[in-house]
């Protein structure tokens, strides 16, 4: 029989190992710059019907699905997970002021590798620039050439109207804080064209319906989607391309991807997708 004195020393003993491999779970977690606490904050667009659409107060689309599935891997339950608007424009700073711990959107038109301002993950998909136009345009406005003289709306810090610059510098650009006010502007005809990702134009136009909206078959450029983390969390990023890796060999990528065609009429290039997911983050 244990005497007390020896019971004593060894629930000290199990105490110590306890404390211990929670301070191991803890580091590892303040290594990975895990999200804290029991909840999850996402950050990703409302305006994106296919890829994230928020509809009588829940979000859909691919993106979401991407964003589920990382969270899910990370350990997340779906009660766990909290959706939060988030538009390219201010994504960056909700993200270093800690609004969300991730996002899962499209990156600014054109950017291919992290930067200063945010770390991303991926991407999960490339898409490019294309056009949005009137249905009654659709034979008229067919490319960038057609544009000289013309306005195109843009989204506020989406990168679009500098590859509408470069491409057509006789086209006249204003740029609206979202995708819906564009469409707005371009049915109402103050814009003769919306220029953006290829993808989120798709899902506007399956929206509004083709009687009114036509997608240009001209596209250019490159719109990578992507999981972005706040700037030089490079642990969590690389954990998030293992299973963002995972995603595309599971089958689970195609699953989404097959819902979004289903959805718009839109499918990815099958020669950049499923895009290579990057392992330099480490």
């Amino acid at each position: 029989m244990r005497t007390p004195r020896r019971i004593l020393a060894t629930a000290l003993c199990c105490a110590f190992m306890a404390a211990s491999l929670a301070g191991c779970e803890n580091a590892s977690t303040a290594a990975a710059n895990l999200p804290e606490g029991p909840t999850i904050t996402i950050g990703v667009a409302a305006d994106m019907p296919g890829l994230s659409r928020l509809h009588d107060g829940s979000y859909s689309g691919f993106d979401v699905n991407v964003a589920t599935y990382v969270a899910n891997e990370l350990g997340y339950a779906k009660k766990q997970i909290i959706f939060k608007s988030v538009t390219v424009s201010d994504y960056a700073k909700r993200l270093n002021d800690r609004v969300v711990d991730i996002v899962a959107a499209p990156l600014p038109i054109g950017i291919t590798a992290s930067d200063d301002t945010t770390t991303f993950a991926g991407p999960y998909l490339s898409a490019t620039q294309g056009l949005l136009v009137r249905a009654d345009d659709a034979d008229t406005i067919t490319d960038t050439d057609a544009l000289a003289g013309h306005t195109v709306c843009t989204v506020t810090g989406s990168g679009a109207a500098d590859g509408i610059r470069s491409r057509q510098p006789k086209a006249d650009i204003e740029e609206r804080a979202t995708y819906l006010q564009c469409v707005t502007a371009l049915l109402v005809g103050e814009a003769d064209a919306v220029s953006g990702d290829d993808a989120a134009l798709a899902g506007l136009a399956a929206n509004e319906g083709s009687q009114y909206l036509h997608v240009v078959d001209d596209t250019f450029g490159t719109s990578l989607h992507a999981v972005s983390v706040k700037a030089g969390e490079r642990a969590l990023a690389s954990k998030i391309d293992t299973i963002l890796k995972h995603m595309v060999t599971s089958g689970s990528w195609r699953s989404f991807a097959s819902e979004m065609s289903g959805q718009l009429g839109y499918t990815p290039s099958a020669k950049l997708n499923p895009p290579a997911i990057r392992s330099d983050n480490g």
